[in-house]
């Protein structure tokens, strides 16, 4: 097999959790059952549809042509082999002998009509940037629009998914059929998804016959877990972690997480935030050893640039944002604001500067709370605006600062679609309207840049544009954390959190 470098691999992640040493008796093998809580419970399981791939991925229900292994690896599923012809061309031998839970066989004609069918449906299907999809004996071959270096990475993505096109698909929301070590006996919107051992699975069928997966908030897990309600919960309070910290009944088990939180600015015309000298002064006014603290009770660290440390962009090469009272005072000053009658309050042209920060109902505060304190010392006037639907608010662009949490970074193995996304002339999730065209031609040299060195080099280029820019205060990035009762055995935690359930899992006897 020919494998030229399409995406950064990152080996040095080293995140992968094993565990084990399960001691309490638990039910016939035969009968054997699970309940668990995901990271988060989405709406839906057709990978066509919005986010609905990670319900499919996180339940062990639908599998892709390559994934990502524990070591942030790009490893065959569907596909046993596969090769880059030339800039634009790929090859993915069909693994043969897979079936689907219903019992039909695997071809590359249905791999062809099933990723077809979510880049026709999926909202993000142009995101792949397939010019063409044609099936070759046992093959399917790929014909990107221009050099996209980052092609093979992105198969990883669930919206990719393989679905059972020639069956009835209407259904699929609820009733997916897919070749995973599980398939889905029982939808209920809102509730909980039941899962059946997938007999005609093609690595072996799995010890544990059945599993429930259940729509718990984060904040309830821990609770959860400690009255037996549930047996693994990904994502739960980091408040809360104390109350199991030492408990021999459950391990909670913490890699290296890829996922960053930071505060959206408003850099379009006519906020004050499009001012860049504004921007950079909250930015030098925050101290984030407080607030990862803060936010993770000691399960998240600081970041200052778009990428957490961890992912392998050498984000420490990278001039971040840093924390310094006295640069982001002069940036106040290059922004023409100064506290003129003495009141506390920086202010220009006769004007107060008082921005402000919307969150979703619900959500803590205590982050909002901290900046604001934070920000109070150099004069700027922060109000914290809670709303029913934040969403509405980031999509009319009528705001200054908005809460944004839990970003994704290497969404698909590689962070190429992360910046594409974010920070993009027309990037599905810019609500900060941020424009650079600095900024672009590095997302045009990412596109060729198949080389490990050309690749991490112009993440770093990206990087630092950003930190420089400011579209967005980086703050910190949370771990991964799982709680897994001791009673699972051979249970790996992944550093992407839409990887969980496999075949591998067993329960002590």
């Amino acid at each position: 097999m020919r494998k030229r470098l399409v995406s950064l691999l990152f080996a040095g992640i080293m995140a992968c959790s094993v565990i084990g040493s399960g001691v309490t008796t638990f039910a016939a093998e035969n009968d054997s059952h699970i309940n668990l809580a995901l990271f988060t419970y989405i709406e839906g399981m057709d990978p066509a549809t919005d986010w609905c791939g990670w319900n499919l991925t996180r339940c062990g229900v639908g599998e892709t042509l390559v994934t990502v292994n524990e070591n942030m690896e790009i490893v065959g599923q569907l596909a046993d082999e596969w090769e880059q012809v030339d800039d634009t061309t790929y090859r993915f031998h069909i693994r043969q002998g897979v079936k689907f839970s219903n019992g039909t066989e695997l071809t590359p004609e249905i791999v062809k009509d099933s990723i077809q069918r979510s880049i026709d449906n999926n909202s993000r299907g142009g995101d792949l940037k397939i010019a063409n999809i044609e099936v070759d004996g046992e093959n399917v071959v790929f014909t990107t629009d221009g050099a996209y270096s980052a092609f093979v990475s992105q198969l990883t993505e669930p919206m990719t998914v393989i679905v059972d096109t020639t069956a009835d698909t209407s259904n699929y929301d609820t009733m997916p059929i897919c070749t995973g070590p599980y398939a889905v006996s029982e939808y209920v919107s809102e509730e909980k998804i039941e899962l059946v051992a997938n007999e005609n699975y093609w690595d072996g069928a799995p010890e544990i016959k059945s599993i429930t997966v259940k729509n718990i908030g984060s904040d309830t897990k821990v609770d959860a877990m400690l009255s037996g309600d549930i047996d693994l919960a990904q994502g739960p309070d980091a408040t809360a972690l104390n109350r199991v910290e030492n408990n021999d009944d459950i391990n909670i088990v913490k890699v290296t997480g890829t996922r960053e939180n930071d505060f959206e600015l408003n850099c379009r015309e006519g906020n004050p935030l499009s001012d860049k000298n504004l921007r950079l002064a909250l930015s030098y006014a925050v101290d984030r050893d407080v607030v990862a603290q803060v936010a993770g009770n000691g399960y998240s660290s600081p970041i200052s640039t778009a990428f957490p440390p961890s992912v392998g962009y050498e984000s420490e090469d990278v001039n971040g944002q840093v924390y310094d009272l006295d640069k982001a005072k002069e940036c106040l000053e290059a922004a023409g604001y100064s506290d003129s009658d003495g009141d506390g309050i920086v202010d220009k042209d006769g004007e107060n500067l008082s921005l402000t920060i919307s969150i979703a109902n619900g959500s803590s505060t205590a982050v909002s709370e901290t900046l604001q304190d934070m920000w109070k010392q150099i004069g700027v006037d922060v109000q914290i605006e809670m709303l029913e639907n934040v969403s509405d608010k980031r999509a009319s662009g009528d705001f200054d600062m908005l809460v944004s949490p839990n970003w994704q970074t290497v969404n698909a193995g590689d962070g190429q679609k992360y910046l594409m996304n974010r920070w993009s002339d027309g990037g599905s999730d810019n609500y900060s309207g941020y424009h650079s065209d600095e900024f672009q031609s590095v997302l045009d040299k990412l596109d060729a840049a198949f080389t490990q060195e050309d690749r991490v080099s112009a993440f770093v280029e990206a990087q630092q544009i950003l930190a420089d820019d400011a579209p967005a205060i980086w703050m910190y990035a949370n771990d991964n954390v799982t709680l897994v009762n001791s009673k699972l055995e051979n249970v790996t935690v992944f550093p992407i959190d839409y990887y969980l359930v496999t075949n591998k899992w067993t329960l002590a006897e």
